[in-house]
């Protein structure tokens, strides 16, 4: 029971940082810097690499080639949401990944790794109330955002648009042609922006729900937290790859390669690489207590807190009446946390 109550505990902590880390992304500095989002993963990733040393302070050094599959992961992810994010707000992406996440990982979890469930049909239920829920948050959250980014108001929401394809990994593999009509240009870019920044969220979703898979398959050389100096090496070293990569790609396709913007942008990056990390460190913990198909899906309540974020920080949820939908789909989710808790058992 004791262990129980420290996974639950180190759940809610992770669920908090994690469910912060996204904040910098969105401020002043990283907006009008354009940062790159290899870029922007590039700070992150020191980051990682950095903090992993310290859990030597009370753990021995062990180094499993796994870490290297689940910092992949982990790199090509963490690109993924700095677009997603961008392109369709905090709140809509955060809540299409979170609930991807939850099913994705309670299906590692129940039915590939075959950890002990309590009661399977009262546990599915649980994952489809935190769906609900999840999507009730995010739809609330990125509605009015989504309406703006798809019909802008003035030439100036227009430019923001088109401004985003600055990045290389954002640019349309044609060129855009002639138009008479700016407002029509901004709805179409619009439209394009929306369905980029969902497909990317699909996508940090699968990921995402597979995030620490890798652990899982590596419990004969390290165990529970052990597992961190391996993933924060290989973080370092795929994002090296994939920066590789991606300067190579840059010349070919004759695109110029992307600027670090230290002075302007490397602050709030290194910010998100810390709270990313704070969360990954006390997941980790959640996991190993309540097991994979438990603890993960109540790490991705990390939702709540970006919710809180998007309506209080961002002001993105002005009416009434999506206010109350998100009190309401908010009271969903953590019901559904807490039936999960319930019936769920350590794998």
């Amino acid at each position: 029971m004791e262990l129980v109550v420290m996974g639950i505990l180190a759940a809610v902590a992770s669920m908090v940082f994690f469910g912060s880390f996204a904040v910098p992304m969105k401020t002043t500095a990283v907006l009008d810097a354009k940062m790159d989002p290899i870029i922007f993963q590039s700070y992150k990733s020191f980051v990682c690499f950095m903090t992993s040393w310290l859990v030597l302070i009370y753990t021995p050094l062990k180094f499993t080639w796994w870490g290297m599959v689940g910092a992949l992961i982990w790199v090509i992810t963490g690109s993924a949401a700095v677009l997603a994010v961008r392109l369709v707000g905090i709140g809509l992406a955060q809540s299409l990944w979170s609930s991807l996440s939850i099913v994705v990982a309670y299906i590692w979890g129940a039915y590939i790794f075959k950890e002990s469930i309590q009661n399977h049909a009262l546990s599915l239920l649980s994952v489809f109330i935190m769906v609900m829920g999840m999507l009730g948050v995010g739809f609330m959250v990125g509605l009015e955002s989504k309406e703006d980014a798809v019909v802008p108001q003035d030439e100036h929401k227009v430019d923001s648009l088109n401004e985003l394809d600055s990045s290389p990994l954002l640019r349309d593999s044609e060129p855009s042609g002639r138009s008479g009509n700016r407002h029509a240009r901004g709805v179409q870019s619009g439209l394009h922006i929306l369905f980029k920044g969902i497909g990317l969220a699909t996508v940090v979703g699968v990921l995402n729900g597979s995030f620490l898979i890798p652990l899982k398959y590596a419990h004969e050389d390290v165990v529970g937290i052990e597992y961190l100096v391996s993933f924060g090496v290989g973080s370092m070293a795929m994002t090296l790859l994939v920066l590789g990569i991606y300067w190579c790609s840059c010349k070919t396709l004759g695109y110029t390669f992307p600027s670090f913007k230290f002075r302007q942008g490397a602050g709030p990056a290194l910010l998100t690489g810390l709270l990313w990390s704070l969360g990954n460190y006390l997941s980790i913990y959640a996991t190993l207590y309540l097991g994979y198909s438990i603890g993960w899906p109540l790490v991705q309540c990390q939702l709540l807190v970006s919710a809180l974020w998007a309506v209080l920080y961002y002001k993105e949820v002005k009416s009434k009446v999506a206010a109350i939908v998100l009190i309401i789909s908010s009271l969903v989710l953590v019901g559904g946390a807490v039936m999960l808790s319930y019936f769920g058992t350590v794998g």
